[in-house]
C-alpha cells in the first residue's frame, strides 16, 4: 500500500531538474542578496545580534533550499507568491525614488528568483 503512494508521488525527471535549478538559485541568489544587503548598509558596530541575524538568515535559507530541492511544490508557489511581492514593491519604490540604495541591485536577484520558483511551481518555460 506505501510503495503505490510513493509511486504516484513520484516527479517526472524533467520536472525535478527545474526544482534543482530553483533550489540552487534561490540558495545562490538570497546569498547574494544578503551580501548585497551588507555592502550597502551604513557604518554601525557589528554585536552579537548582527551575527545571530546574518546566521539565522543563512539557516533558513539553506533549509528552504532543502526543501525546495525535495520538490515541494506547495512551498515553490509560496515562495514564488512572496518573491513575485517583493519584486513588485521593489520596481514601485525604485520608480518613486524613495528606498534603499541597493533597491536597484536587490532588483534583478528578486525577479530571477521569482522566475526559477515559478517555473518550478506552475511548470512554466
Amino acid at each position: 500500500m506505501d510503495l503505490d503512494i510513493e509511486e504516484s508521488n513520484k516527479i517526472p525527471d524533467l520536472q525535478l531538474k527545474k526544482y534543482r535549478l530553483a533550489g540552487y538559485g534561490f540558495l545562490g541568489l538570497n546569498i547574494l542578496y544578503l551580501v548585497l544587503a551588507l555592502v550597502f548598509l551604513p557604518p554601525f558596530n557589528i554585536a552579537v545580534t548582527t551575527i545571530v541575524t546574518i546566521f539565522l538568515s543563512l539557516a533558513l535559507v539553506v533549509l528552504l533550499t532543502v526543501f525546495i530541492l525535495r520538490g515541494k511544490k506547495r512551498l515553490v508557489q509560496v515562495l514564488a507568491v512572496l518573491y513575485g511581492g517583493r519584486s513588485a514593491f521593489a520596481i514601485y519604490t525604485l520608480a518613486t525614488g524613495g528606498g534603499f540604495a541597493a533597491v536597484p541591485y536587490f532588483l534583478p536577484c528578486l525577479l530571477v528568483t521569482f522566475y526559477l520558483l515559478g517555473r518550478a511551481g506552475w511548470d512554466w518555460p
